[in-house]
């Protein structure tokens, strides 16, 4: 049943490994990203500048291995 609800949560691997990711890492996974994107969304792809997205993602990554936590999301 799809009761309209997502959550997206991140294995503590991969948590662990966008926090300590360095800058050249970051960058090739946001120019992997980013293709992956643009082969699926084409012309339609998202306008956000997405290293800058993945950044973000890093530091709440790195917030999430201080604390004992996890990084998750969830929408309605």
């Amino acid at each position: 049943m799809n009761d309209g609800v997502e959550v997206f949560a991140l294995p503590r691997r991969l948590t662990r490994a966008l926090a300590g990711a360095t800058t050249a890492e970051l960058e090739e996974l946001t120019a992997r990203w980013t293709a992956r994107l643009r082969s699926e969304d084409g012309d339609d792809m998202t306008g956000d500048d997405l290293l800058a997205v993945l950044r973000g993602v890093t530091r709440l990554a790195a917030a999430a291995v201080n604390t004992g936590g996890g990084l998750y999301c969830w929408s309605l």
